[in-house]
């Protein structure tokens, strides 16, 4: 009996570790730069495995490591890929000249300058690096600030919200 039950609790333990390492990420979403996408103290998966085969398409919601900490995971939406240029021009966002039509943000939105991206200069994206911004352009410090991150700082997409049990979805679907 005893034997039984250490040898479950290795069979489970060693399965829920694979699947961390190899499959899934949780963290808890933290403030506001997401909203209305995910709420603050909200409970999210990433799923890892699949931009190891799957391109990053523009609109996706990644997790990554901030660039400038590396300590920390931040979860925001692709909006620039490698090789384009991008540019911020009254309030809106421009993919290679052309205006980007960002049908998952919420009313209005106004897309202001960063350090990194200032009003009305292009950039163009280094290959392998990828332009992210948060829904709520007013209260997220994003690539604006701090520039592009690097393909191998991503962790993986937005997969679900699993907690709290009210707000339970899947994430990913609605670009």
């Amino acid at each position: 009996m005893v034997v039984d039950l250490i040898e479950l609790v290795l069979i489970g333990t060693t399965v829920f570790l694979l699947v961390y390492i190899l499959v899934g990420q949780f963290l808890e979403v933290s403030g506001s730069s997401m909203y209305p996408y995910l709420h603050d103290k909200e409970q999210i998966i990433a799923e890892k495995l699949s931009i190891k085969f799957d391109p990053i398409k523009r609109g996706e919601v990644i997790i990554f490591w901030h660039p400038k900490t590396k300590s920390d995971l931040l979860v925001k939406r692709v909006i620039g890929l490698p090789g384009e240029i991008i540019k911020i021009q009254n309030g809106y966002i421009f993919i290679n000249g052309e205006k980007l039509e960002e049908t998952y943000l919420s009313g209005i939105v106004v897309t202001h300058e960063g350090d990194f991206l200032a009003e009305g200069q292009e950039h163009k994206i280094a290959g392998d690096y990828y332009i992210v911004m948060g829904d709520n352009r007013s209260e997220s410090t994003d690539s604006r600030y701090w520039g592009p991150i690097q393909k191998e700082t991503i962790i993986g997409r937005a997969l679900g919200v699993f907690y709290p049990l009210d707000n339970i979805r899947l994430l990913n679907g609605e670009k």
